[in-house]
């Protein structure tokens, strides 16, 4: 059976990432369970759909994916179960899903009652919906049978991702790891020899390649901090900007935070400039 990967913003002090998982063992008990995260920061949307399209890349193909972070839950929004020609994805209808959908994606809400709890409440669709219709999807059951197709799944705004001018590409912050690392929009970059080549993951600003020690990035108060290849050789208390696991450019420091050293948090404008 297909692994079934595990996102939510339930934390671990309570038991509910925990049920869902036992719910899914009672219905499909073959099926191989991974947990992602658990601790999406709260309702916090965006954070769980960039975790979700960090992780895509490295699941093998056919995965199933169950996502909770369901801020509406009990509302009228979706409960929705999507194919993007590569993976199956369980959801709230909320914009979790913007940066893996690809171009065509196929969608069907969940109504089916056969592949949910019976009289699912208001307060734990996780329980009720979402993950009994994952372990169905594990299980094989063909998406057409959740309920009726979706024509038009919520999108997330884009983070910003442009070129204004050449040498200049204006991203924003988009939030901070435990360790104090500031994720921003600036990616994707890949290592080409010496160079690096950006081929943007959001929106349509142009192609290029550029050599890291010609790059500084441009912080909201107008300083910029250099480039980096490795923690270690930031000097202790300075921040730098490094090449992030994911291909996006990260703001950080050595065994320090950098969103405290620098007063950052999400939504703020910065500046990757080649000169």
């Amino acid at each position: 059976m297909p692994p079934l990967f595990l996102l939510t913003d339930f934390g671990t002090a309570d038991p509910f990432a925990g049920i869902m998982k036992a719910v899914i063992s009672g219905i499909a008990p073959e099926t191989p369970l991974v947990d992602l995260t658990h601790d999406i920061p709260p309702g916090n949307i965006r954070h769980g759909a960039v975790a979700l399209w960090r992780t895509v890349d490295y699941a093998p193909p056919g995965s199933v994916f169950l996502i909770v972070i369901d801020p509406g839950v009990g509302t009228s929004r979706r409960a929705v179960i999507v194919n993007n020609g590569l993976h199956t994805f369980i959801a709230p209808d909320n914009g979790v899903l913007t940066f893996v959908l690809g171009d065509a994606p196929h969608a069907w809400e969940i109504t089916s009652p056969k592949v949910t709890l019976p009289s699912p409440g208001a307060t734990f669709h996780g329980r009720d919906i979402f993950a009994p219709a994952a372990a169905h999807a594990a299980a094989g059951v063909p998406l057409p049978e959740f309920g009726a197709p979706v024509p038009d799944l919520e999108r997330l705004p884009l983070p910003v991702l442009e070129s204004p001018a050449p040498g200049v590409l204006r991203g924003q912050t988009l939030h901070a790891d435990r360790f104090g690392n500031v994720l921003t929009s600036l990616g994707v970059f890949r290592r080409e020899g010496a160079q690096l080549a950006f081929v943007p993951w959001v929106g349509d600003a142009p192609q290029f390649t550029a050599a890291p020690s010609k790059l500084s990035l441009q912080l909201p108060d107008g300083r910029r901090i250099p480039w980096a290849h490795t923690f270690a050789e930031i000097p202790d208390g300075e921040c730098a900007v490094i090449l992030g696991s994911s291909g996006l450019l990260e703001i950080v420091a050595n065994r320090r935070s950098a969103a405290q050293l620098l007063g950052l948090s999400g939504d703020e404008e910065v500046r990757l400039v080649d000169w």
